[in-house]
């Protein structure tokens, strides 16, 4: 799995949108969309940390979504 399609699944589980995201986030809605789509495959450390909180989930959570 990639760090996209782990970002995306989750946030589908929510039923959360880009635009609800966006806002929770503090991040464009593009940004995000071009992320979860895989536009965007390495976003910064920061903007994921700041998509993972947004989400409710942590660096750990992503690992273990990784695999590592």
């Amino acid at each position: 799995m990639t760090l996209s399609e782990a970002l995306a699944a989750e946030r589908t589980r929510q039923g959360v949108s880009v635009y609800e995201l966006a806002k929770r986030s503090q991040l464009r809605a593009i940004g995000i969309h071009k992320i979860l789509d895989g536009s965007t495959p390495n976003p910064g450390i920061l903007t994921t940390v700041r998509i993972l909180s947004a989400l409710g989930r942590d660096l750990a959570w992503l690992g273990k979504q990784l695999g590592t």
